[in-house]
């Protein structure tokens, strides 16, 4: 009796599904390299925004810059200190108010009728750059003789007087007033912010009339800062001006956060694929072979 040969059965006879495993690694290659390339569009959509928010902050730099240098080259003749840095105007206490007082002096009242045209000016005049100026405000500062509540109901009120004398009759009208009315406010800060330091504790031995000396003249140039601390400033703020510096570098850390985390997408891709691809490739050989 013959015997039947029994015809052998490769691999693919036996399991139909043999492929599956090499469609399945396909499939979530796609997968993978779709999700791969959405996260890579977010995120580089996420770059050119915070780009975009950073040259926005530049531009306001460079308008702040725009305006300190007008003041220091319009004020110039003024008796007044502009900082190079915030462009915040300081009048010293004695053009101004007579010690612990807040009634304008006269010599004050014709200092502001002089600066106000030329300060507002600076900051008005330019559409280009009003639209960015939100707010105009007046501070007053003392020193630390008496207490902080007295200090401070005294700033306010000397800043609360300056800034109520710029719209009265006597005063007299100037460019752009009713646009300094929407921006302009006053504040009082007592001793809180002091340019120099208010510490006036010196010792003095009565044993010698060259330490007495030497006291009298530290006493007096003590007394000549302390007189720097009492003073008015004139302030400026851009749109959102107070979280400028704060957001740039909040910005600049984002951006290069971000292409940190391309850059490690990236790798990551690149070894799923020479991991992935191999294996895929030995699945197909081995399929094919039986």
């Amino acid at each position: 009796m013959r015997r039947a040969v029994r015809k052998s059965k490769t691999f693919k006879d036996e399991n139909p599904f043999s492929l599956s495993l090499g469609d399945l690694m396909a499939g979530l290659m796609l997968i993978f390299v779709l999700l791969f390339s959405f996260a890579m569009l977010r995120l580089e959509n996420l770059i050119e925004e915070r780009k975009s928010q950073l040259e926005h902050l530049d531009e306001r730099e460079q308008i702040k810059k725009l305006l300190i240098s007008r003041l220091l080259k319009e004020l110039a003749d003024f008796d007044v200190e502009v900082d190079p840095d915030t462009g915040v105007i300081r009048v010293k206490e004695g053009i101004l108010f007579d010690f612990g007082r807040d009634e304008l002096k006269q010599a004050g009242k014709e200092f502001l009728r002089l600066f106000i045209p030329k300060y507002v000016g600076v900051l008005l005049a330019n559409p280009d750059i009003s639209e960015h100026i939100a707010q105009v405000i007046i501070e007053g500062h003392t020193d630390n003789v008496g207490s902080w509540d007295h200090n401070l109901d005294l700033s306010l009120r000397r800043a609360n007087s300056v800034a109520v004398y710029l719209f009265r009759e006597e005063f007299g009208t100037f460019d752009y007033e009713e646009d300094l009315k929407k921006l302009l406010s006053a504040n009082g800060r007592s001793f809180a912010q002091p340019i120099v330091s208010d510490d006036t504790k010196l010792e003095w031995k009565q044993n010698s009339t060259q330490t007495l000396r030497a006291w009298i003249k530290k006493y007096n140039r003590n007394e000549e800062e302390r007189a720097r601390n009492r003073r008015v400033e004139f302030q400026f703020r851009l749109r959102d001006w107070d979280m400028v510096s704060p957001k740039a570098e909040k910005l600049l850390e984002i951006e290069t956060g971000l292409s940190i985390v391309i850059i490690r997408i990236k790798e990551t891709f690149f070894l799923f694929c020479n991991r992935m691809f191999p294996l895929w490739h030995i699945q197909q050989i081995y399929a094919n072979a039986f």
